[in-house]
């Protein structure tokens, strides 16, 4: 009976404590829950900042406000968002700043105990035209990796029919894509419009491939900038120039525009076309632009073709300009298919001096040719003789002075 009694009254007592203690600990109870839900005796990993709870938006227009994720903790933590209560037809995601792409969960490194590390997302709402007008509820909801805090956010969006006016800065662009060669400057005009009662002061920021140079400039007006202030209800015109590089793969690429002005933001999207080059370069393995050959007889020589380009050079073949018709160069192989960017071909060119040719130098212009390019060097052939043309010579100018010697003995017997 005794011990009955005892355990009802531990019950109790434990409830009373329980009860006391709820609110402090972060325990639901009666139904009241806390923002931010921990495990008992432990410090929040991170606190999620929405900074609007509740907001006005019209049909059809979109809402965006900063999310900041803070870590309390000196390692890094993980933290997942998920959104609840999304209306039909609405579109609602937590996105990335630069670039924008939807994000659900987020790593923020840890800091230290002078400073919290952080991590800023945008939370996006659009709002569809039809919307009947009312109050629509959203649940953000973030915790960590480990389940140590869980924060639950819930926020209005009280759709009008009429437009809010934002206000703010635009960034936008006539022309948004340009075409050029690798390794070439594009200037782009970019507009920025300052749509506030107020002088912005704002900064201008670029996302280019790695590798890429961009600059902002007056549009009449040769120096760099990187900032500009805008009058009130004022816009002004840049120029933008894009210095792409030579070894760049030839595709499109994106450049994103960005113009901060306090807590105004805007940006705009560029497009480089980059098409490639082609360059040949040709050469003899000695590295010299010469040889000798032996007239009447084919003398092989190596020599190489390479393309230093980006694109690839196709149907490649070669011609020359010779001394006389008599010559004949011969190549092996005479025709190349494709040339890729960087790749060099080892090409056997045959060179005949017909057999009566006169010793000494000679050019010869070797060209290749293909539709995107063509390169063309000039070899200096030196011809010699063969032996036996020489003793023929000899014999010849042996003959010649024998015969003179036989003229002048008969001419002197008389």
């Amino acid at each position: 009976m005794r011990v009955g009694v005892i355990k009802h009254r531990l019950r109790a007592l434990t409830y009373l404590v329980l009860l006391s203690l709820g609110p402090s600990a972060g325990f639901v109870v009666n139904g009241f829950a806390a923002e931010a839900v921990t495990t008992p005796a432990s410090k929040e990993s991170f606190n999620l900042i929405l900074p609007f709870k509740d907001l006005t938006v019209g049909q059809g227009q979109e809402a965006t406000m900063d999310a900041e994720v803070v870590n309390r903790t000196k390692d890094p933590v993980e933290v997942s968002l998920t959104i609840e209560g999304t209306p039909t037809g609405w579109d609602a995601n937590f996105n990335s700043r630069y670039p924008s792409f939807p994000v659900r969960s987020v790593m923020v490194q840890g800091g230290d105990q002078n400073s919290n590390k952080s991590t800023t997302l945008e939370f996006k709402v659009k709002v569809p035209e039809n919307t009947k007008p009312g109050t629509y509820p959203i649940k953000v909801t973030a915790k960590d990796s480990k389940g140590a805090t869980q924060y639950v956010e819930t926020i209005n969006y009280r759709v009008t029919s009429k437009k809010i006016e934002t206000g703010g800065i635009k960034v936008s662009s006539q022309y948004p894509v340009l075409s050029s060669a690798t390794g070439q400057t594009l200037k782009f005009t970019v507009d920025l419009k300052n749509e506030t009662n107020k002088a912005l002061p704002t900064n201008l920021v670029a996302q280019a491939p790695q590798g890429w140079t961009v600059r902002f400039k007056p549009q009449f007006g040769d120096q760099q900038i990187s900032s500009i202030q805008i009058k009130e209800n004022g816009s002004e015109t840049l120029s933008v120039e894009i210095d792409t590089p030579a070894t760049a793969e030839a595709k499109e690429y994106p450049v994103t525009i960005q113009a901060r002005a306090g807590a105004y933001e805007a940006s705009t999207s560029l497009k480089v076309s980059l098409k490639g080059t082609q360059d040949l370069k040709m050469g003899s393995l000695a590295g010299t632009l010469n040889t000798s050959v032996t007239a009447g007889t084919k003398t092989p020589i190596d020599f190489v073709v390479g393309n230093a380009g980006t694109a690839p050079v196709r149907n490649l073949n070669f011609v020359t300009k010779k001394p006389s018709e008599k010559w004949t160069v011969e190549f092996k192989p005479d025709k190349i298919d494709a040339l890729g960017p960087g790749e060099v071909r080892q090409i056997k060119m045959e060179i005949f001096a017909p057999d009566r040719t006169i010793a000494g130098d000679y050019m010869l212009t070797l060209t290749a040719n293909s539709p995107e390019a063509n390169k063309s060097s000039e070899f200096r052939v030196t011809v010699s003789t063969p032996t036996i043309w020489g003793w023929i010579g000899f014999g010849i100018v042996g003959l010649v002075v024998l015969g003179l010697a036989a003229v002048f003995f008969r001419l002197g017997r008389r």
